[in-house]
């Protein structure tokens, strides 16, 4: 008997296997959607041409319009009427600060591509379109909304690939991703949020403003929410690789108290504007941040 091979380390059979009766939710219309309830699943056939877009890095090549290109010298895609419906963006910050390990098993950045592969898998299942932005100080990779679990593996691929590291804008960023995104959708960023939290509570609140749908995974190692060190401790950044050498057991109570303040700004700013805020905390079984974040949504959506 030949051996298999698991598609990406991402995807964790027993994890996807306890969620595989969970659906991606919108609780507000979307192109193609209505409550999270799709017009017809048989998206695919018969499909119609709906209308031309500029090609952008990243798009398929085989979907460019030689012809048009022929008689205009620019790159256009051929969009068809089974790209309006729903489209997930899987929006991952990729900055170093993004790869610290404390006690657990997985970096930040391991934990929160280990829940966008499986958000992945459960939307493509269900037949919606999913992309991945990978972003630091800046857009790193875009790979466009596309159905069919066989894009699984692009999506997979790119994960695995990325390895955290730059310094992080998480403004600039969200501001391109924001202009690349055509179509109304379901936004899913997973970041540590180690940036000015007024720009970004703005950026997020202005991709609210065009009806898109936005999911915020606040990603934090146990370390950074309990903050276990009590000795003269160095600290080492890792964006800037800059040190600090100081007595941490002083430094405590103003660190945890700084941490609840930023959580709590961001759950009650972002809250307000209708944007799902979630603390994902590394130290915590995968099945219970992604159990959350559907219970979260069901229970909105049912108000």
């Amino acid at each position: 008997m030949e051996k298999t091979r698991r598609l990406s380390r991402f995807l964790d059979p027993k994890l996807l296997a306890a969620l595989s009766s969970m659906e991606i939710r919108a609780r507000t219309v979307v192109e193609g959607m209505v409550e999270g309830l799709h017009k017809s699943p048989f998206k695919g056939f018969n499909v119609e041409f709906s209308e031309y877009r500029q090609y952008v890095p990243g798009d398929p090549l085989k979907d460019i319009d030689w012809k048009v290109y022929a008689r205009t010298d620019k790159f256009y895609i051929k969009e068809h009427e089974e790209e309006t419906n729903l489209s997930g963006y899987l929006v991952m910050d990729t900055s170093g600060s993004m790869s610290y390990k404390g006690q657990g098993s997985m970096s930040k950045i391991d934990y929160a591509s280990t829940l966008a592969a499986s958000l992945a898998y459960l939307m493509l299942k269900q037949q919606d379109s999913v992309g991945l932005v990978t972003f630091a100080n800046g857009m790193r990779k875009m790979i466009r909304p596309r159905t069919g679990m066989a894009h699984l593996k692009a999506v997979c691929n790119e994960l695995e690939a990325t390895a955290a590291s730059e310094t992080t804008n998480i403004g600039a960023s969200l501001d391109l991703v924001g202009q690349s995104m055509k179509k109304r959708g379901i936004f899913i960023l997973f970041s540590d949020l180690m940036d000015n939290a007024d720009v970004i509570i703005q950026k997020l609140r202005q991709l609210r403003t065009r009806r898109h749908e936005i999911v915020l995974f606040h990603v934090l190692d146990r370390d950074e929410i309990s903050f276990p060190f009590d000795d003269t401790t160095i600290f080492h950044d890792l964006e800037d690789e800059s040190e600090i050498v100081t007595d941490a057991f002083q430094l405590r109570s103003e660190y945890l108290q700084r941490v609840r303040q930023m959580m709590n700004t961001f759950k009650s700013a972002l809250r307000k504007s209708g944007i799902d805020y979630l603390i994902a905390d590394t130290s915590m079984p995968l099945e219970a941040n992604l159990r959350s974040f559907f219970s979260r949504r069901q229970a909105v959506s049912a108000r």
